[in-house]
């Protein structure tokens, strides 16, 4: 006599959950996207900042502390690693030799956590304005270009 009900609502029950499925994929992927956005955002503000402060120095390029101390960063950079949304920050700067008119920097901004679930990583430098992109492990200059 409940055999029937019992089914009905089982089936109904397992319909609603793979339904919910794909909205929750789709809710995780814009929320991986906008986290990539905000990383994204702060390889640009920190590229501005770095051709601000090269200009200001002689060529050379300054660690986040010395842009936040200068005032060409905010206090989101207030580390050696600083984190935007889900993606850690790691820079490297190297002072101008001899002969050259400026020094370099490469910046990348690598997901918390890594892993096959995580968002793409990104990378950027002195000797271009491009962000390049890598799906699966840390960004370099070799890796392709963003597409927007």
């Amino acid at each position: 006599m409940f055999r029937i009900p019992i089914l009905a609502l089982t089936v109904l029950l397992c319909l609603a959950s793979l339904s919910c499925q794909p909205y929750s994929a789709g809710l995780q992927q814009s929320v991986a996207r906008a986290d990539e956005t905000a990383a994204t955002a702060a390889l640009r503000t920190i590229a501005v900042a770095q051709r601000t402060y090269s200009a200001s120095s002689g060529g050379d390029f300054g660690t986040f502390q010395q842009l936040r101390e200068g005032g060409y960063l905010d206090s989101r950079f207030n580390s050696i690693q600083p984190t935007v949304k889900d993606y850690v920050l790691t820079m490297e700067v190297a002072p101008k030799a001899e002969g050259q008119a400026e020094g370099f920097y490469s910046c990348k901004a690598d997901p918390i956590p890594a892993g096959a679930k995580a968002g793409r990583h990104f990378y950027i430098d002195s000797t271009s304005s491009e962000l390049h992109v890598n799906p699966g492990e840390s960004a370099t200059a070799k890796d392709p270009i963003a597409q927007p």
